[in-house]
């Protein structure tokens, strides 16, 4: 089988070659270290600030307002982290059950420190509830962190909404934005945000790089120390050629948004459509009406997901069951799980995410693929398995 229908672009996305070709340059001819005094690192430090004016104008904020990080996990923990360490700080953080793992294992750690978290249920489309969300905000409350856009299900939360929430209770808010920015639009400087978190690599820039866009960056406290580098925000060399990369990403995003975000949610529902007519029973996971346009999270009853994962591989179809960061993990994913499923219908779920090189050429042989694989599977489980226990509990 030589061809790749790559469709786990939610996990990461293949650099633009663009993108790769400034990053040679950046590693090669351009290469330099921004806190050199001589010319070398005068051409560096050109290289950062043009790529930190690329990645800041594709969400609308100001360049002073960008602090480069080795990704989006790093960047939600010193968000996160830098609430602990302000002063008469970490009394109560409100967060939900359905945010990336780096959130919530951040969490974790924060409540061994004494900090008390919140994490606020969701309902059967992934959505929390601004009524819980005010119920949970307590004078003692330091930071409000709910996710942007899920990077499972796709479910885009009322950001504007909790926002304003948070601004009326003058309580900090903190958003994972890694799977909305380039795939909605995005202005900052509009939105009640104080901080919002993202990274190259969900967009067709590289890994290894992210950012946090702080509304004040005085607020950010410093987890490594050393140099001044990133105003004092995060000392260590930058990674030029990555943060270069990042810059070539966010340019050709922000110049083709609109169109990529209606190709996107084209290819998507087409996909979409021809899977849910053609096998019986296949329901979408999350919200059809608040959703990011290039995902969909399908539940294949008496289907094993992880089974149909491994058979698509095998004909080179790409997929997954649930976040990268969890995807080895026996258990059924917890997004499904918050959100009403069975541990049946979670382990019958498979997400499916569209990018830049998506075609419906592409798309209509991974169809048919699915459609055949879930024949066999269906046969098999329905051979073993009690009817009704693929059933989903939704609340």
């Amino acid at each position: 089988m030589s061809r790749e229908i790559y469709l786990d672009n939610n996990a990461t996305t293949r650099p633009l070659p663009e993108v790769i070709d400034a990053m040679v340059v950046a590693l090669d001819a351009g290469f330099g270290n921004a806190s050199s005094a001589h010319s070398v690192g005068e051409r560096a430090r050109l290289q950062l600030r043009q790529a930190r004016e690329s990645v800041a104008a594709l969400i609308g904020a100001s360049d002073t307002q960008i602090i480069f990080t080795s990704g989006g996990t790093e960047a939600n923990n010193v968000v996160l982290a830098s609430v602990v360490q302000r002063p008469n700080a970490c009394r109560r953080i409100v967060t939900s059950q359905v945010e990336h793992s780096s959130v919530l294992h951040m969490g974790k750690y924060l409540e061994s420190m004494g900090c008390e978290v919140v994490y606020l249920p969701v309902d059967r489309y992934g959505l929390i509830s601004l009524d819980d969300l005010d119920e949970a905000i307590r004078p003692q409350t330091d930071l409000v962190s709910i996710q942007w856009v899920n990077n499972e299900t796709g479910t885009i939360q009322p950001i504007e909404s909790i926002g304003l929430l948070c601004r009326a209770r003058n309580v900090r808010f903190h958003t994972d934005a890694a799977q909305a920015v380039g795939k909605l639009p995005v202005a900052v400087e509009s939105l009640p945000i104080d901080f919002l978190t993202f990274t190259a690599h969900k967009l067709h820039g590289p890994s290894g790089v992210g950012a946090i866009c702080a509304k004040d960056p005085q607020l950010i406290r410093s987890q490594l120390h050393g140099g001044p580098q990133e105003n004092g925000r995060r000392s260590g060399s930058e990674n030029l050629p990555g943060i270069v990369g990042f810059g070539v990403a966010a340019s050709i995003r922000h110049s083709q948004q609109d169109v990529t975000i209606a190709t996107y949610g084209y290819l998507r529902n087409r996909f979409e459509r021809r899977i849910l007519d053609s096998i019986p029973g296949v329901e979408v996971n999350g919200s059809a009406e608040h959703r990011v346009c290039n995902t969909t999270n399908l539940m294949f009853p008496h289907v094993d997901g992880q089974a149909l994962v491994a058979r698509l591989d095998q004909v080179g179809v790409q997929c997954s069951q649930s976040s990268a960061c969890t995807n080895h993990r026996p258990e059924p994913s917890y997004v499904l799980r918050a959100m009403g499923l069975s541990e049946d219908a979670a382990y019958s779920s498979v997400r499916f995410s569209v990018a830049a090189g998506t075609t419906s050429k592409a798309l209509d042989y991974a169809a048919q693929e699915i459609e055949r694989i879930c024949s066999q599977l269906r046969e098999f489980e329905l051979n073993l398995v009690p009817s009704g226990v693929y059933q989903k509990q939704v609340g």
